[in-house]
């Protein structure tokens, strides 16, 4: 248990330094930067408590806004997809599944990952945006941040998901 919390909280920091020192940095076409925060709680395992995850996520959240400046959003939207990630999961991985089946395209299959990722991340993103605009007088540019932003972190996610795990 505590060799897999540190492995899990290895991988949070280095997610974190990629994404604070590198893709906060990054903005295509001048709009909204990749989030590769999110991946982080996407791959909890099938096995982790509700409470757990929300430690995890608001955790996450809290040191990305620190160092990001964001006041709190990556907090909540990170809190969020961290209360709906165990019951999804477990909605969505195969029936005979392990009880700490690691989300991934081999463990899941590849439609059924990509949906699990798709839906959290649209989620969090639709919050992010939300907090982060504060507003609705200026509703298209935060609906191209927002899908800038959703796409890019959407392959980015998909790429480290196939380098972290290739094809055996």
């Amino acid at each position: 248990m505590i060799v897999s919390t540190l492995k899990r909280l290895s991988w949070a920091l280095l997610l974190l330094a990629i994404q604070v020192l590198i893709l906060d940095q990054v903005h295509p076409w001048g709009y909204g930067a990749p989030l590769l925060c999110p991946l982080i709680i996407i791959t909890l395992p099938l096995g982790t408590s509700r409470s757990e995850a929300l430690l995890w996520g608001f955790g996450v959240g809290f040191v990305a806004d620190i160092f990001a400046g964001t006041s709190g959003i990556s907090s909540a939207a990170l809190t969020l997809i961290a209360f709906i990630q165990p019951p999804l999961l477990q909605l969505m991985a195969p029936r005979d599944s392990e009880e700490e089946l690691r989300p991934s395209f081999s463990a899941m299959g590849r439609w059924n990952y990509l949906q699990f990722i798709a839906l959290l991340l649209i989620l969090h993103h639709l919050v992010y945006f939300a907090l982060e605009g504060f507003s609705y007088f200026h509703i298209e540019d935060i609906a191209i941040s927002m899908g800038v932003s959703y796409a890019a972190s959407l392959l980015l996610i998909i790429l480290v998901e196939h380098v972290r795990n290739p094809k055996k």
